[in-house]
């Protein structure tokens, strides 16, 4: 009897414990079933509200933004969609008291933090719909309430491109993220006066000190002025502070927002399946491969004139004299190995076939049988450099693109030209530092914008940035992007 009466106890336990679990269970299978309800039900009104905002992005005098009309303009679609019944069509009345939920309406713009890679990106906006649901059984676990928060981030332009001339990445407290040096001065300007965009921004939080708007002459910053020139530029922006020992001729703001990447959904431009490489130099009957002799690339160890075509340079290029190269449009890949200037060896020219700009693009990545091999590019000419971005294509107007997803993201890109130089377009090195040498001659131009993990600009002469966006890759951006 005594053991008839043990095992009895024992079923009641076991039938709590089966009947506490089923519970659990069916709290989870019917409020998380809710809770993804309510959030397609946010996700739909916040898509069309955010389409319907962007369509004030450069509807304001002179082509700026109206963020009061882009707020009632995504109120209007929240309502449409059964949010805010309080409001009775006032589009300015989208508050939680005008919800039985106390649903939230956020209209960012530029997109906050959950903007993914347009954070801080003009010409987009972000909407975003947050309310909390009441639990059924999900209280029972500790679960009162369920908080549910969507959003969407949307464009309308046909093409832009994002208004900074240099950017530097680097969210961390990295001093020197973004540096100029040199005696010489760096004028960042709207090609076109009157125009908008040649900003400078920064993302570290590198500081000395609470930011003040004033770059100081002392301490660290996250932008660093080195020298004795003139940084010139319409405005900059720097997440922690800036200091100098030059100066700054810009309207400044320190402890500034931190923004993404603006190509992070770009992308990196294909180049098919391994093959027999490009050829080293017209005429050479040398061509690389992805393995074998061949992968080792091109070397130039000669001081006449190089005509290379587009293509993939399995190993890359090695300078071991002083060549001219001269580049037919079209695109470069360097699949492993780069760009690379040996001992005693240097570029004297890089032009396209007539003497002027080459317009090229340049990619810098893997071997893709390896998967190794991405390595720095240095084109510091000894003379002169002229690049200009791709003009035709879906990366027109990008002149360097560094794998930002190869065995070496943070390989760096030097650019530079020591009597003439003259480039354009955007270079892309979302993970490297990029270098950029304006030499110690007049008349060096670089109307480029470099997005970058970490940025170092100067020379010892005036380097002259023109902001043009003709020159630059082209965001066609409309509708929905997050």
């Amino acid at each position: 009897m005594n053991r008839r009466h043990r095992s009895s106890g024992q079923v009641l336990v076991i039938f709590a414990g089966g009947l506490v679990t089923l519970l659990v269970i069916a709290a989870l299978v019917i409020d998380l079933g809710f809770t993804m309800a309510i959030r397609r039900s946010e996700q739909n009104a916040a898509d069309a509200a955010a389409i319907a905002a962007a369509r004030f992005i450069r509807t304001g005098a002179g082509g700026t933004a109206e963020p009061t009309k882009m707020r009632q303009a995504a109120c209007f679609y929240a309502e449409q969609n059964g949010f805010f019944p309080g409001a009775a069509g006032n589009v300015d009345a989208c508050i939680p008291a005008n919800d039985p939920n106390g649903t939230v309406l956020t209209v960012n713009y530029p997109p906050s933090a959950g903007g993914g890679s347009f954070v801080g990106t003009d010409g987009y906006v972000e909407v975003g719909l947050t309310r909390v649901h009441r639990s059924f059984l999900a209280g029972m676990v500790g679960l009162a309430n369920l908080r549910v928060s969507t959003s969407a981030v949307a464009a309308f332009t046909v093409g832009q491109s994002n208004s900074s001339s240099l950017i530097s990445l680097d969210p961390g407290n990295s001093c020197s993220a973004g540096k100029t040096h040199g005696n010489g001065d760096i004028n960042i300007h709207p090609a076109v006066a009157g125009t908008d965009g040649g900003y400078v921004h920064v993302n570290s939080t590198c500081a000395t000190g609470a930011p003040n708007g004033a770059c100081s002459t002392s301490g660290v910053g996250g932008l660093d002025i080195v020298g004795n020139g003139t940084i010139t530029a319409p405005k900059t922006y720097v997440a922690g502070t800036c200091k100098k020992s030059g100066d700054l001729n810009s309207v400044l703001t320190e402890g500034a927002v931190q923004i993404g990447d603006p190509l992070a959904e770009l992308p990196m431009p294909p180049f098919g399946t391994p093959n027999p490489g490009a050829e080293c130099g017209v005429g050479s009957g040398v061509f690389t491969t992805p393995t074998g002799a061949g992968a080792n690339g091109c070397s130039f160890n000669g001081s006449g004139t190089v005509n290379l075509q587009p293509g993939v340079y399995y190993g890359g290029w090695k300078i071991t004299a002083r060549p001219t190269l001269v580049l037919a449009p079209g695109i470069y890949v360097m699949a492993g190995g780069g760009v690379s200037l040996q001992a005693g060896g240097s570029i004297t020219s890089v032009q396209g076939g007539t003497g002027g700009p080459a317009p090229v693009l340049i990619v810098n990545t893997d071997n893709p049988v390896t998967h190794t091999g991405q390595a720095d590019l240095d084109f510091n000419a000894n003379s002169t450099l002229k690049l200009h971005a791709i003009d035709t294509g879906p990366y027109k107007g990008i002149l360097v693109w560094n794998d930002r997803s190869g065995s070496n993201p943070a390989a760096q890109v030097f650019l530079g030209g020591q009597t003439n130089l003259d480039i354009a377009g955007t270079i892309y090195s979302p993970k490297g530092l990029v270098k950029l040498e304006g030499g110690g001659a007049a008349g060096s131009t670089a109307a480029v914008q470099v997005i970058s993990w970490q940025f170092d600009v100067g020379g010892g002469a005036d380097l002259d940035m023109p902001y043009d966006p003709t020159q630059l890759y082209q965001f066609p951006a409309k509708g929905l992007v997050h």
